[in-house]
């Protein structure tokens, strides 16, 4: 069941759904801006260890602040549901993915797609940042045809910093 509102946030569809989130459409009425909207799934609500993660996917997006990382706008935890949420910038242009599936990309277009994520993942890797789930799926494309690189979620921290997964763990 789709939620009606978390926290400040009206919900409007879902967007997607995986193992360790589903993401809906969101309104926020207070900037009065659609929105993409992160939550935990209900049933690792309780495990400190993803919720740790969830977390620490926040602090790192915001942290980074590249032109081409999707941007994070608010992180909170529902106060009736006491659910954790991530409120990034609504990405409506679909995924590589996507893209893909409709056939292979011209060597221009490879081109442009990596010369703008490139500078991005080396901002990362300059502050000992390593995403690790680089894919097609989580590269998003605004209205604008502009690739950003999403989910830093099992992304490899500096030194001191938890990975939230172990060697071999698949």
């Amino acid at each position: 069941m789709i939620p009606k509102q978390i926290g400040r946030y009206e919900i409007k569809a879902e967007l997607g759904r995986g193992g360790m989130a589903t993401v809906y459409r969101g309104y926020d009425p207070r900037f009065k801006r659609e929105v993409a909207i992160k939550v935990l799934p209900r049933e690792f609500q309780h495990d400190p260890n993803f919720r740790a993660r969830f977390e620490r996917e926040a602090e790192v997006i915001a942290a980074l602040e590249h032109p081409a990382i999707v941007p994070v706008h608010d992180y909170g935890e529902d106060a009736e549901a006491g659910q954790p949420y991530i409120v990034m910038r609504l990405m409506t242009g679909g995924s590589l993915a996507e893209r893909l599936e409709r056939g292979p990309l011209s060597l221009t277009e490879t081109a442009r797609i990596f010369s703008r994520l490139a500078p991005a993942l080396d901002r990362a890797h300059a502050r000992g940042i390593i995403h690790r789930d680089l894919k097609p799926g989580n590269i998003l494309f605004d209205d604008a045809d502009n690739p950003y690189i999403s989910y830093f979620g099992i992304a490899k921290l500096p030194e001191g910093g938890s990975t939230f997964t172990g060697s071999g763990v698949v």
